[in-house]
């Protein structure tokens, strides 16, 4: 049954990343056949004023043509033969001229009872002749047009002629089919163009972006599935990059999780006898604490508390494995004995060190004992071990207004370079080839617990200087 869910899942995850790709297609597709066809129609009103312009200007020209052989004609008379057969060719109506305030009529057809409209030609306007070819052709009327020009360029002279509006506007419709099949052609062409580039560009690279993820959520341990950048330098190229960075990192922590998960589960199978062996080793340690020889029994006081220390830690080592800690169980603490204890724990009765406690004891912390105890033992034994049990570390405190800054110092090589980014991660930095690099991560967590914090300070050849900042012990007053 889980396989089939699984499987069902992932089926519907492709289904999901192919329609999304599929309506995204679409939008793209009809979002740039509705711009291209915009941009056709914003064209097609000042061309079609332009061509309406051209029409009165080809009639007036005709009508300057037939006034011409009606002057040449004896005594400027023609027949109505010809006068019909020069208006029909002119295509216009009537044809009048105004020389020197004096009005004459030139030709003129049967009259028409039909109102008119006036057109200066001699003041063009662009915005006027777009308002009137808008009018001609959705507000059609039954009319007449007045077209006012001069007789030529330098005259004052003014003709004036007499055109029917039906007929410029079945030529406007003629020139409108005519430009809307090619704007159709073009639109259809720039379209599918524009689409395919921006499908090339920006869909398909979105699309393997979204199959990446969609991948990488199937199986994230898979080196495989994690997306290689394809090196461009847009946005989408960062993208790609910040989402490999990404996913290496996801992988990088789940990996951080599964070798917790293992040392939890092997923890959890040793722990049942290594608490038994604990157990009896506290029972020796028991009697040696209570011997005559003061020797032993400082070493077995030591002992006890180390065995104490032990069983505890194994009795929270379950739920350390879950990524939990107990909560902090304050108190106030004298620093400096903590010092003392750790230093010695940390070190062999081999070692060459030197331990300078510059805490007083009058500097006291509120914390709880056995988590400040790890704390600061996982700090010295870093130190020790990057001394090779020879040399001097020294601790100071410094007192502020609400916390107490302990300041560890070794005399080391310091920390390398490749380390100090990762230092405080769990399983990322140590220095030793058997470390697990677990110490400052956990000495950290356990700092953090308490309100305080761990850093470094500073490293280098003359050595490396860590810093624990933990609360101020609470007055009893």
């Amino acid at each position: 049954m889980l396989s089939i869910s699984i499987h069902n899942q992932d089926a519907t995850q492709d289904e999901t990343v192919h329609r999304a790709q599929g309506s995204l297609g679409r939008r793209l597709l009809v979002l740039t056949v509705l711009f291209v066809m915009l941009a056709e129609i914003m064209i097609f009103l000042p061309s079609a004023a332009a061509f309406r312009s051209n029409w009165l200007q080809s009639r007036v020209q005709a009508a300057r043509l037939a006034a011409i052989a009606v002057e040449v004609a004896p005594d400027m008379k023609v027949s109505d033969e010809i006068a019909m057969r020069l208006l029909s060719t002119a295509g216009i109506k009537a044809v009048r001229m105004e020389r020197d305030g004096v009005t004459e009529m030139i030709l003129r057809a049967p009259s028409q009872s039909m109102p008119y409209g006036t057109v200066d030609m001699r003041n063009p306007s662009t915005r006027r002749a777009i308002i009137d070819t808008c009018d001609t052709l959705f507000m059609p009327k039954e009319r007449f047009l007045r077209i006012l020009d001069t007789v030529s360029p330098n005259s004052t002279d003014v003709i004036d002629v007499l055109v029917s509006e039906s007929d410029l506007r079945d030529e406007l419709i003629v020139f409108s089919i005519r430009t809307l099949i090619f704007s159709a052609i073009i639109s259809i062409i720039s379209a599918a163009l524009i689409y395919g580039a921006l499908i090339f560009v920006f869909v398909r690279p979105m699309r393997d972006l979204s199959l990446a993820m969609a991948r990488f959520q199937k199986k994230p341990e898979d080196p495989q599935s994690v997306i290689t950048p394809s090196g461009r330098r847009d946005e989408i190229g960062r993208a790609e990059e910040d989402l490999a960075k990404m996913q290496t990192e996801i992988r990088a922590a789940l990996g951080h999780k599964n070798r917790l998960a293992a040392l939890g589960e092997a923890v959890a199978k040793i722990n049942h006898d290594l608490r038994n062996i604990l157990t009896s080793a506290q029972l020796v340690s028991d009697r040696l604490a209570t011997s005559d020889d003061p020797k032993v029994r400082t070493m077995g006081e030591r002992l006890v508390r180390a065995i104490d220390r032990g069983v505890a830690l194994c009795q929270s080592t379950l739920r350390y494995g879950k990524a939990e800690e107990n909560t902090p169980q304050k108190q106030n603490i004298t620093l400096s004995n903590v010092l003392e204890d750790a230093m010695h724990d940390a070190c062999s009765e081999q070692s060459s060190i030197f331990f300078d406690n510059g805490v007083s004891n009058s500097v006291q912390v509120s914390a709880d004992p056995d988590q400040l105890y790890r704390i600061v033992l996982n700090l010295m034994r870093n130190a020790v071990q990057a001394m090779d049990d020879k040399g001097t570390i020294t601790a100071k405190a410094d007192i502020r207004e609400h916390s107490i800054a302990l300041t560890l110092a070794d005399t080391g090589n310091g920390i390398p370079e490749a380390l100090r980014e990762h230092l405080f991660k769990p399983f990322s930095a140590s220095t030793r080839k058997d470390g697990s690099g677990l110490g400052l991560a956990i000495a950290r967590e356990l700092a953090r617990a308490h309100g305080g914090d761990v850093s470094l300070v500073r490293t280098g050849n003359s050595g490396t200087v860590f810093e624990l900042v933990l609360p101020k012990a609470k007055s009893n007053a």
